[in-house]
């Protein structure tokens, strides 16, 4: 997968959506000394690029989930993988899922309301599929940090280097 080019101005711009999602643009065209159609048109290009993902955030345990953990799952035969994660993606209370290596072929993250609704999912949902030959769930009793991607420090060599 080849990285979409970016340049100095399109990663301060991203580095300011990332301190606040709903920073306007004139006020981002004005920080930077940029017309705000060409913020406007940089923000459309590298939503339409899938380089910025539009996202509201909530705080899972502020809305009910209170049961949250990551389920490694190994899969045989290797050839049910694809129809394994098909299936997987379909659970609503499946936050993350991705592909690794290792001793274990997915790794996954659950939020339910409660250890019951979590027991009930990895039951009922997950280890009842065709492939999932074994998992292990990791449960987190309390989540010290959610974190978030700040672009200025991640590209502050690439934003140095276009002086």
């Amino acid at each position: 997968m080849e990285s979409a080019t970016l340049d100095k101005q399109d990663l301060e711009i991203l580095a300011h959506l990332s301190k606040d999602g709903r920073k306007s643009f004139t006020d981002i065209a004005e920080e930077m000394g940029m017309a705000v159609n060409t913020i406007r048109n940089r923000y459309n290009r590298m939503v339409q690029e899938k380089v910025l993902h539009i996202i509201g955030w909530t705080d899972p345990t502020q809305t009910g989930y209170h049961a949250y953990a990551r389920v490694d799952i190994q899969v045989k035969p290797a050839d049910k993988l694809k129809s394994v994660c098909k299936k997987l993606l379909e659970i609503e209370e499946v936050s993350f899922l991705a592909i690794t290596s290792g001793r274990y072929d997915l790794e996954m993250n659950l939020m339910c309301r409660s250890n019951s609704e979590l027991l009930d999912i990895l039951h009922q949902k997950i280890h009842s599929l065709e492939g999932v030959y074994d998992t292990d769930t990791t449960v987190y009793f309390e989540v010290l940090k959610w974190a978030f991607h700040d672009v200025s420090n991640t590209f502050g060599d690439r934003i140095r280097g276009l002086d």
